[in-house]
Order: C-alpha cells, then structure tokens, then sequence
C-alpha cells in the first residue's frame, strides 16, 4: 500500500506524461531565410504583433509563438538566420530529424532588390534541399518508406499527381513559402520591370511546388495575409485556397493554384534573343532574368568582410570585451616579435 506522498508523485506524473503527450503532437516548426535586411524579422514581428525596433539577426535566432484551446497547447517554433547566404551552414541546427515533419521553410526575397533577387533564392533554396536531402537520407535508414511518404504530402499540397504540371514540376520536400517583401517599394519600379519579376517569382514558386505572397509592412492587405498564412505554418489552421494572381494586386498564390501556362513564356531582353539554347526551363527562366538584371551576388564576393557578431552592440559585455581586446593586443605583439624574429634569421 503506497504512502499519500506516493500517490501524490504518481497522479503528478501521470499528468505530466498526458500534457507531454497533447503539446507534443502540436510542434510545427519555420524556418525564415533570406537576403540581408530582406525583411525576415519584420515579418515575424508582425505576425507575433510585436511593436519593437528591428535589430540586425546575428547568426541563427529563435523565438516561438503559442496557442491554447481546448486544454490542448500548440507551439510554433521560429528560426531565422542571419547573413543572408553567408551562414547557411547552421541549417543544420533547425533542420533534423526531429523537425522534418513538421516542418516550413519560409524564404523571404527582396522585390526592390531584383539584382540579388535570382541569386539569394537559388542559392538558399539549394541550401535547404541540399541539408534536407541529408536528413531524407538519413531517415531512410530507420523507415525505408520515408522519402515516399514525403513526396506524398508534397503531391497532397498541390492538389495531387493530376496537376496539368506535373511532370515538371519538382515539389520541394517541405511545404515551401516565397515572400515577395517591400511591396510598396516595388510599386515604383518600372512597369516592364515588375512585369519580369513578377513572372519570375511564379514561375520560381510554381516549379518548386510552393506558395507565393508579396508583403509590404506599411500595407495592412498583405500583413493579414502573412498572419493567415504563418497561422497555417505555425497551428495547422486551414489555408485559403483562393488565388489573387492579379498583376496590379499583391499576389497570393497557395501551392498548386498556379500553371506554366498562367504565368506564360519568360520575357527575355532583346540582346539575350535568340542565345537561349536550353531546354531546361529553370536555365531559360535564370538566364532571362539575369539578361534583365544582373546579378549582384553581394555574399559571395563579401564574405571575407561578413560582419563580426562579436562586434555587435546588442551583445556588448564590457568586461569581457576589454579581456578580448587585451588578449587581441597579446597577440598582436607576439606576432610582431615573431616577425622581427624570423626577419632577423
């Protein structure tokens, strides 16, 4: 016969393998990518209706959103990296096992920026595949059906196999979002300029078997539509599967809801006619673009001046930044006098 201090342990742990057990099935997970000064954080602070002043992300950042009902507690979990491409090296931080399933990338391209626009989603979009290949890989060894069952839900969010496209479109293996940011900015480009951004976006997420939305901070129209769509991401509501793929509205268009034929042929610049050879049509749709707007690639030729996190103001630590400096200093004077040292030999 167990004593009350027993029991008492045992009720108590029985209530806290049932609530482990309610908020486990109700983890979801996003994962923000994008250029520098893209627009990632300004993004989450709206969804998560927080007033605050926006701060440069330093490598990976985390913050989380909740929501209870029915004495059940769902928890959206949020990362967003930092660095633009530079550090997308950390993917494999939130990118695991444990998250795969449920589980969102959300990159975030800069409209006014269309001279790296090209380039940060093509190379993020290689990153996230690229450490998610890895994880497919090695979960495969524990279910031998896992990759199957993923491409499963791929094809189930764009509406299944019978999609007019299907044969050339390549479902990313997670529900993939690309937000088009600075709307308002956008607006003010040339009219032929939005024109080819605008069909390269679609074309981007339509490929890729992912949803598309344009979002500006200032307009109150697409920051209702971010709230709907990361309520989706982050608590599993249900999606709106109605389309605006009117040119002179922001876009929103769920997986699945768009057509190569919609969105129609690239446009490509007169000096560029007649050189496009390639059948592949992420080649044809890559080179129009650049033949527009060349690309930039700003990561690729900085990295060696990427910002030093140590450096940031945030982070300052009086103490131990002056016991950094006066170590740097050390160092600093031993290199010297090994310099003069070896000059002398």
């Amino acid at each position: 016969m167990s004593t009350i201090w027993e029991a008492a342990v045992e009720e108590i742990s029985i209530k806290k393998e049932s609530e482990t057990y309610k908020c486990g099935t109700n983890n979801r997970y996003a994962l923000f990518l994008g250029g520098k000064s893209s627009g990632k954080s300004t993004a989450i602070l709206r969804f998560q209706n927080r007033d605050e002043q926006i701060k440069s992300t330093v490598a990976l950042e985390y913050t989380y959103v909740k929501k209870s009902q029915m004495q059940e507690t769902s928890i959206g979990h949020i990362w967003e990296l930092g660095g633009g491409t530079f550090l997308s090296k950390l993917l494999d931080v939130p990118l695991n096992s444990d998250t795969i399933n449920h589980m969102s990338v959300v990159i975030v391209l800069d409209l006014s920026k269309p001279a790296t626009l090209w380039y940060t989603a093509e190379t993020l979009i290689e990153a996230a595949k690229t450490r998610l290949n890895i994880v497919i890989r090695e979960e495969c060894r524990k279910q031998s059906n896992f990759q199957h069952q993923l491409e499963e839900k791929a094809w189930m969010r764009l509406g299944g196999k019978d999609h007019p496209d299907s044969r050339t479109i390549k479902p990313f293996p997670v529900p993939l979002i690309l937000i088009g940011s600075k709307y308002d900015t956008f607006q003010n480009l040339e009219s032929e300029q939005r024109k080819v951004i605008t069909k390269t976006m679609r074309f981007l997420a339509h490929a890729h078997g992912a949803m598309l939305m344009y979002l500006s901070k200032n307009n109150e129209s697409t920051v209702r539509v971010l709230k709907h769509v990361m309520n989706h991401v982050t608590f599993g509501t249900d999606l709106s599967t109605k389309p605006t793929i009117d040119a002179q509205k922001p876009l929103y268009i769920p997986p699945g809801m768009d057509t190569y034929e919609g969105i129609g042929n690239p446009v490509v610049a007169s000096s560029d006619i007649g050189r496009l050879s390639s059948r592949d049509p992420m080649d044809m749709w890559r080179a129009a673009f650049c033949g527009h707007f060349p690309q930039e690639g700003d990561d690729k030729k900085n990295l060696t001046k990427a910002p030093d996190p140590a450096k940031e103001e945030q982070f300052a630590e009086p103490l131990l930044d002056e016991a950094r400096a006066q170590k740097d200093r050390e160092l600093e004077a031993y290199r010297r006098q090994e310099k003069n040292r070896w000059t002398k030999m």
